[in-house]
């Protein structure tokens, strides 16, 4: 027999999103808040609901925006939407939070806490930097405005500052770079993978309303390196990169079903949240125990689903601001022949800083309205090191919404800064100037001792960086050698001059 559902069982009743001046018009240019409004205003109508429903908001939980800087985000939404009694939260930065933040919607939901909550995000980056190109300040609020300020530990920590490993850019390829070696694929193989899965990406992106490139791309145009389309950091061409330059948004209004019954809501707009899970890496990459797996995003992954069956799960969307997260999340899921995002994935769709995974739940939402089923939103934040799942579905869970306990501290591997001597390379990464050339590598390197270390390799070096952008060969796991000089250590592949 089917379980009653729950009053306090948590169901998505609303989900709105929105594209605004592509175009990069200045006099259309809208601020990231009016753009996050509209999509509120979306996610009512979509519901069904009015104004007033809006002021009797429990809780208002705001992705943090990147693109202008406010002095509380969730707060500024909450006194437009005259939701005097709300509660807010502004998330902190990354990839997961609107996932994170959705978990803990769901959380007071269930326990009685709150009875009707929105889940809000937005960027105008693309209208930001036609205001900067122009050389003119956007005519937007100013509290404080500017730019979003973000402290120098989300960057990365200390270590990774002094080497000058910091930036999605340069880090994710250290994952990409080893996960190859360790699946033995040559060079052409690994790449062929993303290219036919971003292809993918890029035809569900041509259906998405909001998506921001709803263009078609054959995979031999994602793969082929050239002006258009040149390289960033190896192996990571543009079109393997999130597309940040977006003006999107996203909401979601998440009720009890007491609250949705109240309303009016119809059954058939509501999507229940049936369970979500958390988890982290450590914070210093150099200290991971391996590039070539996340046992964080697993535990996350594993937590959501509750033991249930991938087979019982018919959408997904898996995080992809670079090729190499949807490859980990659908390896450890099994689910590489797949289609892995209901979204579009973060170059087509568009990669609106914090925010996507607000679109992707928009997303799945839509989708399992119309096909029924269940689906499976995967977030990653940082550099493969806060992750967030969540499970929704069409019909209620036995057991009403489940959210997974986290396990606690990371494991790591010891590193060593100052270490000069022989070296094996462990994974790497070569970054491009805008003509094409190589213009410094970095290069993770196993220790003797079985710790670790991190240095960069010489421009001048033109051997050392060759070998690591070969197509032909893969430098991982040959020996090299750490040498300092003037306060500064170099590494370089045996062979070179």
């Amino acid at each position: 027999m089917d379980r009653v559902v729950s009053p306090r069982d948590v169901v998505i009743i609303g989900a709105g999103q929105l594209r605004d001046n592509r175009g990069r018009a200045l006099d259309a240019a809208v601020e990231p808040l009016e753009l996050v409004l509209r999509a509120v205003n979306e996610a009512a109508a979509d519901a069904g609901v009015d104004a007033l429903a809006l002021s009797g908001l429990d809780l208002v939980s705001a992705v943090k925006i990147v693109s202008w800087s406010y002095a509380d985000d969730a707060g500024a939404v909450a006194e437009r939407l005259g939701a005097a009694k709300a509660r807010t939260a502004t998330s902190g930065a990354g990839g997961h939070q609107p996932v994170e933040l959705l978990k803990g919607i769901a959380e007071q939901i269930a326990a009685g806490e709150a009875e009707l909550a929105l889940l809000c995000g937005g960027e105008s980056q693309s209208s930001l930097e036609a205001f900067q190109r122009a050389e003119k300040e956007p005519p937007w609020s100013r509290d404080p405005g500017g730019p979003g300020r973000f402290s120098r530990a989300v960057g990365g920590t200390e270590r990774m500052w002094d080497l000058g490993l910091v930036g999605p850019i340069r880090i994710y390829p250290l994952f990409e770079n080893r996960l190859r070696h360790e699946l033995g694929q040559s060079f052409a193989e690994a790449q062929d993978w993303s290219a036919r899965m971003y292809a993918g990406f890029s035809e569900v992106a041509a259906g998405n309303d909001a998506a921001w490139n709803p263009q078609v791309r054959a995979p031999e145009e994602i793969s082929a390196v050239g002006p258009k389309n040149r390289m960033i950091c190896f192996p990571y061409p543009l079109l393997m990169n999130a597309t940040a330059k977006v003006d999107q948004a996203a909401a979601l209004l998440v009720a009890s079903v007491a609250e949705a019954d109240r309303l009016g809501v119809p059954e058939s707009k509501r999507i229940h949240v049936w369970s979500a899970a958390s988890d982290s890496d450590c914070e210093d990459v150099l200290e991971r125990p391996t590039f070539g797996a996340s046992a964080g995003m697993a535990r996350a992954l594993d937590g959501a689903l509750g033991g249930a069956e991938l087979s019982d799960v018919d959408v997904l969307d898996l995080y992809s601001c670079f090729p190499v997260v949807p490859k980990l999340a659908s390896l450890h899921l099994k689910v590489t022949d797949r289609r892995l995002s209901a979204t579009g994935g973060l170059t087509s769709f568009g990669g609106p800083h914090n925010n996507y995974s607000s679109h992707a739940l928009v997303a799945v939402t839509r989708e399992l309205r119309r096909s029924g089923g269940t689906g499976l939103v995967y977030a990653n934040g940082e550099y493969v090191t806060k992750h967030s799942a969540v499970v929704l579905s069409g019909t209620a869970r036995p057991e009403g919404f489940v959210a997974a306990p986290g396990i606690g501290t990371p494991q790591t591997i010891a590193v060593d800064d100052r270490y000069a001597g022989d070296a094996v390379v462990e994974t790497f990464t070569v970054e491009y100037d805008r003509e094409a050339n190589p213009a410094r590598g970095y290069v993770v390197a196993s220790l003797p001792d079985g710790r670790r270390t991190g240095v960069r390799v010489s421009k001048k070096d033109g051997y050392t960086l060759g070998e690591l952008v070969s197509e032909n060969a893969d430098p991982i796991g040959r020996r090299g050698r750490i040498t300092e000089a003037d306060g500064r250590r170099t590494f370089a592949l045996e062979g070179a001059a």
